[in-house]
């Protein structure tokens, strides 16, 4: 019966789920960014391009500043992008806000592609990053916004997913281009970008419609009653039932004016700005930015061949954990399914740093390190990775729900450059020269996490947004959401 009804709730809503799907696919680009440059850092044209010539080795090396540099920029970028997407977002809404981001991918690739020096390159790198992080918040917003509430949570797992094939497709185009002598084993990668605002724009201005809810909070009641029919068919009672419940949803959020300070204050908004944040940073703290940004320079400085292989086969193992996720947060809850990843994170961590303890290189220890590395995809995929969006997208309600959102992203990304600037200094010879000792720092972090999920993140499957609105202003505490709600 549970399939059955399951199957019957996608009949009813398989517009609304399509539209979803469809949004989604703006997350490739945060993906293939994060991957594709890991690759090109090996590669020796643009080491030439980039770097310095090293007498001691008899060629061509970027130095731990360069790779530092450049591969950070982009989350400097994305700070600015999520944090400025509460103002994108009120001015133009989500889908007008995914406009504005396609905008800034073309200019930011077209930068990239024709740099010939350092600051086109890292400025082409700064305005996609821009782009990078209005999505990482327009997108989740705008599904948990359109998403029935039964697949909510699925729908914007699909996010995470979507950056899973990102990070495939762009070691897949730089394996396909690493061979090439001159500038286009990079550039050709670079380029591959413009694909993604080719594929969303047409469709933004063709069937996905703007989120019902903003165009409320606009006054704008005749276009939130279409973008309901796009959204839900043509059930009139249905469509009019919810149009007067979001209605009476948006009067209320604009009875209780918010404001930015109310995230300072340990009330309703700052309990939840505390949680989205914390999340975010707990996420990053993983040091999941060290497999996605260096990933391919990691397995090549302790000693793997194929690094582009391993580096495909690492993304193309994480995609079945994203689908698993998929069905356990629904079935299992967020928490359970957090507690289990963070632990799991922490344990292979821990493992891959004891390893880098040993006195000599031996091929059996690069085997388990890669091992380890594969295993971390995984358990990382399984509620890490996703769960996180899921929840945050979730807990962002009420008349700050879009400062929330912005805040708790722009943490994500503020996080994501702290482990992006520091690994080079951390890992690389010329620097504290770590190497897979860095498991240590980020497997201690996710044990602390794992205490920090079990204390204090509250259950939010199943739940309305309202409802979820509803006890956080009663005060309840963390571990008693989900029997409270029932």
């Amino acid at each position: 019966m549970g399939q059955m009804s399951a199957v019957a709730s996608v009949r009813a809503e398989w517009r609304a789920i399509v539209i979803c799907l469809f949004i989604t696919i703006a997350a490739f680009q945060f993906g293939f960014d994060s991957s594709y440059y890991s690759g090109i850092l090996a590669m020796e044209p643009f080491i030439k391009a980039y770097g310095h010539y090293d007498t001691a080795t008899g060629g061509y090396i970027l130095s731990s500043s360069i790779q530092s540099l450049t591969t950070s920029i982009i989350n400097a970028g994305e700070f600015v992008g999520a944090i400025s997407s509460f103002l994108v977002d009120n001015k133009f809404g989500r889908r007008g806000g995914l406009f504005v981001s396609s905008a800034f991918v073309v200019i930011g690739t077209i930068f990239q592609v024709a740099a010939d020096n350092l600051g086109l390159l890292i400025t082409g790198r700064l305005l996609l990053g821009y782009a990078v992080g209005l999505i990482s918040c327009l997108v989740p917003l705008y599904v948990a916004d359109c998403a029935p509430a039964r697949f909510r949570g699925a729908l914007v797992s699909l996010y995470q997913f979507n950056i899973g094939l990102g990070l495939l497709l762009g070691v897949i185009v730089d394996n396909s281009t690493k061979h090439r002598n001159d500038s286009g084993s990079y550039r050709i990668p670079m380029a591959v970008q413009l694909i993604f605002p080719i594929i969303l724009v047409p469709g933004l201005l063709t069937f996905a419609p703007e989120s019902p809810r903003w165009l409320l909070s606009r006054g704008k009641i005749e276009q939130a009653r279409e973008s309901l029919l796009r959204l839900r068919g043509d059930r009139p009672d249905l469509i009019e039932s919810e149009m007067t419940y979001l209605t009476g949803l948006v009067e209320e959020e604009r009875r209780v004016e918010g404001s930015w300070g109310d995230l300072l204050k340990w009330n309703v908004d700052g309990r939840k700005a505390y949680l989205g944040i914390a999340l975010q940073a707990w996420q990053q703290g993983s040091g999941i930015n060290f497999i996605t940004s260096y990933g391919i320079v990691f397995f090549s400085t302790i000693g793997i061949t194929n690094s582009f292989l391993i580096q495909i086969g690492l993304y193309l193992v994480a995609m079945p954990a994203v689908w698993l996720n998929q069905y356990c947060v629904e079935r299992f809850g967020r928490r359970l399914m957090l507690l289990l990843s963070c632990g799991m994170v922490a344990t292979v961590l821990l493992i891959v740093g004891g390893a880098g303890t040993a006195p000599s290189k031996t091929l059996a220890l690069d085997r388990t390190i890669v091992g380890m590395v594969y295993i971390f995809m995984v358990v990382f995929n399984l509620a890490l990775g996703p769960a996180v969006w899921v929840v945050t997208s979730e807990i962002s309600t009420g008349p700050n729900r879009g400062k929330l959102m912005a805040t708790s992203t722009a943490t994500n990304w503020f996080c994501s450059w702290m482990v992006t600037f520091t690994f080079p200094y951390l890992f690389n010879a010329d620097a504290a020269g770590l190497s897979a000792q860095v498991g240590f720092i980020y497997g201690s972090l996710m044990v602390a996490a794992t205490v920090w999920v079990f204390f204090f993140l509250p259950e939010t499957s199943g739940q309305a947004l309202e409802e979820i609105q509803i006890l956080f202003q009663k005060g309840v505490p963390a571990r008693e959401f989900k029997c409270k709600s029932a």
